[in-house]
């Protein structure tokens, strides 16, 4: 039986220093498949890359803007190669052939479109974290792996929810 490799992504605001949470989450990845994203590169006030913490981490780590939309295709190409993405692709195209797929890829999509622009916008990390659990549900109704409550929890629990 084949084990299935979860991938971590943790992103980090690297406009500031790491705080205790953060580092929480950099030990919590410490051996599991991840990627780190520095995110806000472009206010350019600190620069994480060279934190001692995230060096010790030892995970690829990416430089982004979410704001600018800075160096998303490094991410993109970087989970390309770590899935085989391009595999899946005749002709470039993705090809989607259920129709139920499709409309849970589009709710997916949705919801990382408003989770995405409450990030934007520095809404409460419990909104943003509504859209990303149904994210989770929709992908998961594809694969039939349903996100657990327990999974939920354990994602969010390094969150002040609900206060």
């Amino acid at each position: 039986m084949a084990e299935r490799s979860d991938l971590i992504i943790a992103m980090f605001d690297n406009s500031k220093q790491l705080n205790k949470e953060d580092k929480e989450i950099l030990d919590f990845i410490k051996n599991k498949n991840a990627i780190i994203l520095l995110n806000k590169i472009d206010l350019q006030k600190d620069n994480l890359e060279n934190c001692k913490e995230i060096i010790d981490a030892n995970k690829k780590v990416l430089k982004i803007s979410l704001a600018s939309e800075s160096n998303l295709s490094c991410l993109y190409d970087e989970l390309d190669i770590m899935f085989n993405l391009s595999k899946i692709m005749p002709d470039n195209e993705i090809t989607i052939t259920n129709i139920r797929h499709k409309e849970l890829i589009e709710n997916a999509l949705k919801h990382v479109k408003e989770a995405k622009e409450d990030i934007a916008t520095n809404m409460p990390i419990d909104i943003v974290s509504i859209n990303i659990k149904e994210i989770l549900q929709d992908l998961g109704k594809i694969t039939g792996e349903n996100v657990s409550e327990d999974v939920i929890k354990g994602i969010f629990s390094k969150f002040c929810l609900g206060k």
